[in-house]
C-alpha cells in the first residue's frame, strides 16, 4: 500500500528528496494551516510531519481517521497533544539530538559575546564612536563556570569551557558522583553552585519545580558581578529580579537566547540594556542542524510507517503499535512512579530494581522499566528522554537498572514495584491500577496506603500522634490550601506514619519550612505529578 504524508512545515532539500524517492509515500506539503483547517485536512493521511507553528491538537488527532505518527521536525512537543495522540495508539517521535551541537556552540557565542562586549562594541563603531575603554572586557581562563543541568547540551558546553581553561561545576540531581567525575566535572548542590560560579549557565529543563529557578533569592546568593547565560527555557528566570540584578550591578551581564514571552514585548527592559545581549531564540538555528533535523524526521517516520523502528518515540515502548492501548494506562502509572521515585530521592539515584506481578503485564517487564526510567529522568532532559533512549540515558548517569523479584505485594492482580537506592537510602514503591484505568500507589516502604498520583501531593514521616492533622490542616488553611485528600499508612497505632496529602493549590517554600518544624513530624517533601 501506499503511505499518505502530510508535511506542514519546511523541510531541508536533502529531506525533501528522501520523501521523493520512497517508492510508497506519497506527500503533501500545506503550510500555515490553523488547528481547525488541519483537522479538515488531516484525514486519509497516515503520517503527519510538523514544525513548531502547526498544533496538533486532540481535535486534529480526532479527525485522524488513519493516522499512525506524528514526527516533529526538532525537540519539543508542546504542539502535540501526546495524551490524546496515546489515546488514539499515535505514535509521536522528535529528534532530540539533532541540534545538540547547534545549541552548545551557540551558548559558547553568547558566552564570549558577554565576555569581550562584541555587540556593544560592535553597535558603538556602527554609531560612529571609536571607544575601547567601553570595550574592555574579562577572560575565560580560570574562571569557575556553573553548569545547571548536564544533558547532551550541558556536557557539550562543559567540555568546550575546560578547553579555554574553566573550572566546571555542575547541579544536576539526576547525576551520579561517578559520572560526574568521568566527564571531569565537580558536582554540587544548586547553592554552592550558586556562591561559587563566575559564569552560570542554565541547561536545565522548564518544569514546575524549575520555574523561575533564578529568582530574587539564587541572584542575591551569587557573586557579586556574575555573568549568566540562558539558552534552555526563558521562564528558568524570574526576569524582574534579573532586571533588578543588572542595575544594581550584582550580576555584570546576561547573555539570553530564550525569554519568558516570544516574542518579548517591545518595552521589556532587557531589550534595552547595555550590559544584556539577546538573541531570538537561535540556538538550534543552523543550516546544518535544520538538515540534520529534516532528514532525521522523516526517515523516521517512513521507518515507523512501515513498522520498521520507532526511533525517539516519546509516548510508546519498544513494542510493536497493537499493544500500545492496552499497555498505555500502565506506562502512564509507571512513568508516575519513576516521577515520585526521583522527586522523593534525597540524592541521586543510582540503582533501579524493578519487579512485575499479573496476567496483563507479565510479558511486558522490559517496556514497564523503561517507563519507569523515562519518568525518573524525563525532567532533566524534556522531549529528549523517550521509550527508546531511556536505558541509555540512565546508563550515562551511572543509573544501574535490573529487574528483580521479591518485591510483590501478591494480594493485587497486576503490580508494579520499585525499589531505588541512593548514596545512605533506599525506597520502594508499589503501584497498581483499579477498574483498568485508575492509577493508585498501595505500598511505600511496607506502609499500606491509597494514593492517587496527581497533582501536588505533600508526603510527611512522623509519628502516629493525636493532633498532627490539625496542626497541619491549620498552616494550610492559613493560606487557603485546600486539601483534597489525606492518605495515611502507619506501622501500628503511636509508631511511625507515612501520610500523602493532596492538595488543590501550590504549597510555598515558607510554608513548607514552617511544615517542616511541626512536632512529631520528621520530614516533608513536596512531590508534583
Amino acid at each position: 500500500m501506499a503511505f499518505q504524508l502530510l508535511v506542514t512545515g519546511d523541510l531541508s532539500p536533502e529531506a525533501v528528496e528522501l520523501l521523493e524517492t520512497s517508492t510508497d509515500v506519497r506527500f503533501d506539503v500545506a503550510k500555515g494551516l490553523s488547528p481547525q483547517q488541519l483537522a479538515e485536512r488531516i484525514p486519509g493521511y497516515h503520517g503527519l510531519i510538523v514544525r513548531s507553528s502547526a498544533k496538533a491538537t486532540a481535535e486534529v488527532i480526532a479527525a485522524a481517521d488513519e493516522l499512525r505518527v506524528i514526527g516533529r521536525a526538532g525537540v519539543g512537543v508542546d504542539n502535540i497533544d501526546l495524551r490524546a495522540a496515546s489515546e488514539r495508539g499515535v505514535i509521536v517521535m522528535n529528534t532530540p539530538g539533532a541540534n545538540t551541537v547547534a545549541s552548545a556552540e551557540h551558548t559558547m557565542a553568547l558566552l564570549l559575546a558577554m565576555c569581550r562586549n562584541i555587540p556593544q562594541a560592535a553597535a558603538s563603531l556602527d554609531a560612529g564612536t571609536w571607544d575601547r575603554g567601553r570595550g574592555r572586557g574579562v577572560e575565560l581562563r580560570s574562571k569557575t563556570l556553573g553548569v545547571v543541568g548536564l544533558g547532551r547540551i550541558g556536557r557539550r558546553v562543559a567540555r568546550r569551557c575546560r578547553a579555554f581553561g574553566m573550572e566546571i561545576i555542575c547541579f544536576d540531581p539526576f547525576l551520579s558522583d561517578e559520572r560526574a567525575h568521568e566527564m571531569h566535572v565537580e558536582r554540587v548542590s544548586f547553592e554552592e553552585l550558586l556562591e561559587r560560579s563566575d559564569f552560570i549557565s542554565l541547561h536545565a529543563a522548564l518544569t514546575d519545580r524549575t520555574r523561575n529557578l533564578i529568582d530574587g533569592q539564587a541572584l542575591a546568593r551569587m557573586k557579586r558581578g556574575v555573568r549568566i547565560v540562558n539558552t534552555a527555557r526563558g521562564a528558568l528566570i524570574d526576569e524582574a529580579a534579573l532586571v533588578e540584578a543588572l542595575v544594581s550591578g550584582q550580576v555584570a551581564g546576561a547573555a539570553l537566547d530564550v525569554m519568558a514571552k516570544e516574542p518579548p514585548d517591545p518595552d521589556n527592559p532587557l531589550l534595552h540594556m547595555d550590559n544584556v545581549i539577546i538573541t531570538p531564540h537561535l540556538a538550534a538555528s543552523t543550516l546544518e542542524a535544520q538538515r540534520e533535523v529534516g532528514i532525521q524526521i522523516v526517515k523516521q517516520v517512513i521507518d515507523a510507517l512501515h513498522g520498521v523502528e520507532y526511533r525517539n518515540a516519546v509516548n510508546m515502548p519498544a513494542v510493536d503499535a497493537p499493544r500500545l492501548k492496552e499497555l498505555q494506562p500502565f506506562l502512564s502509572m509507571a512513568e508516575r512512579l519513576g516521577s515520585m521515585q526521583t522527586q522523593l530521592a534525597e540524592d541521586a539515584i543510582t540503582k533501579v530494581e524493578v519487579a512485575i506481578e499479573g496476567e496483563v503485564i507479565d510479558e511486558h517487564i522490559k517496556p514497564i522499566t523503561v517507563a519507569i526510567l523515562k519518568g525518573m529522568l524525563e525532567p532533566v532532559e524534556p522531549g529528549s528522554v523517550n521509550y527508546v533512549n531511556a536505558p541509555h540515558v540512565a546508563m550515562t548517569r551511572g543509573i544501574v537498572v535490573s529487574q528483580t523479584t521479591g518485591l510483590h505485594i501478591t494480594d493485587y492482580p497486576n503490580i508494579i514495584s520499585c525499589r531505588v537506592e541512593w548514596d545512605g537510602g533506599k525506597r520502594t514503591i508499589a503501584a497498581t491500577l483499579f477498574s483498568h484505568d485508575e492509577p493508585r500507589i498501595v505500598d511505600v516502604d511496607g506502609f499500606r496506603v491509597d494514593v492517587i498520583p496527581e497533582g501536588t501531593i505533600l508526603v510527611t514521616w512522623s509519628h502516629d500522634e493525636p493532633g498532627f492533622i490539625g496542626k497541619v490542616g491549620t498552616l494550610l488553611g492559613e493560606l487557603g490550601i485546600n486539601i483534597a485528600t489525606w492518605r495515611t499508612g502507619r506501622s501500628g497505632p503511636g509508631e511511625r506514619a507515612l501520610s500523602f496529602i493532596s492538595v488543590d493549590s501550590d504549597v510555598p517554600d515558607d510554608l513548607m519550612v514552617e511544615l517542616s518544624g511541626t512536632a512529631p513530624l520528621e520530614r516533608i517533601a513536596k512531590i508534583r505529578l
